[in-house]
């Protein structure tokens, strides 16, 4: 995904993360992305720091407070691993 491809930018392509290639991208400075399992699997990959986090999950339906709670905990990982900010 390249920055001249404003159809999968975050804010475009859905309200808060961005979309292209079955890839969910994470707004943020750094260039982070998710991929996103049917069942609230997810992987949560920032190339820059090496870091990755794997999420198993079983869950019925959309939960947007689970997604919250996992997107801070990335970003919290981020931050305290990954050598500066999200």
């Amino acid at each position: 995904m390249h920055l001249d491809q404003p159809h999968v930018w975050p804010g475009t392509a859905t309200e808060t993360l961005g979309y292209g290639y079955q890839t969910w991208i994470i707004p943020s400075e750094r260039r982070m992305f998710m991929l996103w399992g049917a069942a609230g699997q997810r992987i949560y990959i920032d190339p820059r720091s090496k870091l990755v986090m794997v999420n198993t999950a079983v869950q019925e339906g959309f939960d947007p407070v689970a997604l919250q709670e996992m997107h801070a905990l990335w970003s919290a990982l981020v931050r305290q691993l990954g050598g500066d900010r999200p």
